[in-house]
């Protein structure tokens, strides 16, 4: 196992946890908005588990104008989160084959909504849901 400093401000320490085993390798983004350490931790990965935001939430629930307090809250929510645009790219410029996306924000959104995540992505990808099961070197 091995891991890497995520970019989740105002946490800290926010860790990603990559685990190589004989049938593959799985790399844990936890929390983050998009960062270098996340995507060389996951290089060449087998699968790649990722959160993802859907930026329409925080704008719905911080509307503009917003407050000091209420553009602080919607900046973290966006900048510490990968939104549904950037994960494709991160697991691209990574190198994963799977993409696994799991803690979706927020999560009574429709599969379809999920799916743009693959835009910029050549590799599979999973909308993960609860109890789940997919197989490292075989995520089909």
């Amino acid at each position: 196992m091995s891991a890497t400093l995520d970019n989740h401000a105002p946490v800290f320490p926010a860790l990603a946890f990559r685990f190589d085993a004989d049938d593959g390798s799985v790399v844990l983004s936890g929390d983050t908005g998009k960062t270098p350490n996340l995507i060389k931790l996951a290089k060449d990965a087998d699968v790649l588990v990722h959160e993802v935001i859907d930026k329409t939430w925080p704008q719905s629930l911080f509307p503009e104008p917003r407050t000091d307090a209420q553009e602080g809250l919607y900046q973290h929510l966006i900048q510490a989160h990968p939104l549904i645009e950037d994960v494709g790219t991160i697991a691209q410029e990574a190198g994963v084959k799977t993409l696994v996306l799991s803690h979706l924000v927020p999560g009574n959104r429709p599969d379809n909504v999920w799916e743009a995540c693959g835009n910029g992505f050549d590799g599979q990808l999973i909308i993960g849901h609860n109890l789940d099961v997919i197989g490292v070197g075989t995520a089909t």
